[in-house]
């Protein structure tokens, strides 16, 4: 049996017999670990640890910089796993925490999976979506009742708090340019139901990420398809350990590559002494 870290609560989550590689999970903007993983517990056989960001759930205070805040609670987290864990971000918050504490400490992480995520997001689109996610968590009756269910009155709070971290840059969302630099295998998984999310892949992929797409699945994959989105996520982490990912594959081919250009300067010195020696 493990413990699942929910801010400071321990959840209790099945772990297999065998040994598998470490699973942190850090939900998305307004969730929590049971609103958008619940449906993934019954499948996982990797030992899973949840984690409640900041701010998030009936209790605690918001912080003055949420964001911030939890990345440094996963890299805690990281810190406290028995081998480098892979580590899951869902949506555009929990993604980019992932991703920055990943990035931060590539040694101590193993993989990255994003999921609800693209790396193409301008700061004008993510402006828009910022004013229309606002205008949809005011104005909509339901929606608010949900957020203040899950998280109490202090949900509009943390909704403006993330937001100015988002758009004052305190938390950059990765580009693909942050992807073709980081030191960790990452890959992304979306649901097939969203353009914006299909029309990441692509991009994704051609930086080096691994990808998949789920069919039947919107932007919050684990609730649509929870089977297989642990499916995926397990399989990843097995390839990781199996060296089977585009990371792995760019690495072996950039040393293919140091290799060919050493071998050719060789050559090419051997070649130069040769005719200064044809000259003595």
């Amino acid at each position: 049996m493990n413990s699942a870290l929910t801010g400071h609560a321990l959840l209790p989550v099945t772990e297999s017999w065998y040994h598998v590689r470490p699973v942190i999970l850090v939900h998305g903007l307004l969730g929590t670990e049971d609103a958008h993983y619940a449906g993934c517990r019954r499948w996982w056989r990797h030992s899973v640890t949840e984690i409640r960001l900041p701010g998030h759930g009936a209790g605690g205070e918001v912080p003055s910089h949420p964001a911030a805040a939890a990345i440094d609670r996963l890299r805690e987290a990281i810190g406290e796993q028995p081998q480098p864990p892979v580590v899951v971000g869902l949506s555009y918050l929990g993604a980019a925490v992932a991703f920055r504490a990943a990035e931060s400490a590539p040694d101590r992480v193993a993989g990255v999976v994003m999921s609800g995520y693209s790396f193409l997001v301008s700061p004008d689109t993510l402006n828009r979506w910022l004013a229309g996610f606002t205008r949809m968590a005011t104005h909509q009756q339901g929606s608010r009742n949900h957020f203040a269910e899950l998280h109490g009155e202090k949900w509009e709070k943390l909704l403006t708090a993330t937001f100015d971290e988002l758009s004052d840059g305190c938390l950059r969302l990765p580009d693909v340019e942050d992807l073709t630099r980081v030191g960790t295998p990452v890959q992304l998984v979306n649901g097939a139901l969203l353009q914006n999310e299909r029309n990441a892949i692509g991009p994704a992929a051609a930086a080096g990420a691994d990808v998949a797409v789920v069919a039947g699945a919107g932007h919050v994959v684990p609730v649509d398809a929870p089977r297989v989105f642990a499916a995926t996520v397990e399989e990843f982490a097995a390839r990781v350990d199996a060296g089977r990912t585009a990371f792995h594959e760019r690495r072996r081919a950039a040393e293919r590559a140091a290799d060919v250009a050493a071998g050719e300067a060789g050559k090419a010195g051997e070649a130069a002494e040769a005719g200064e020696a044809a000259h003595v």
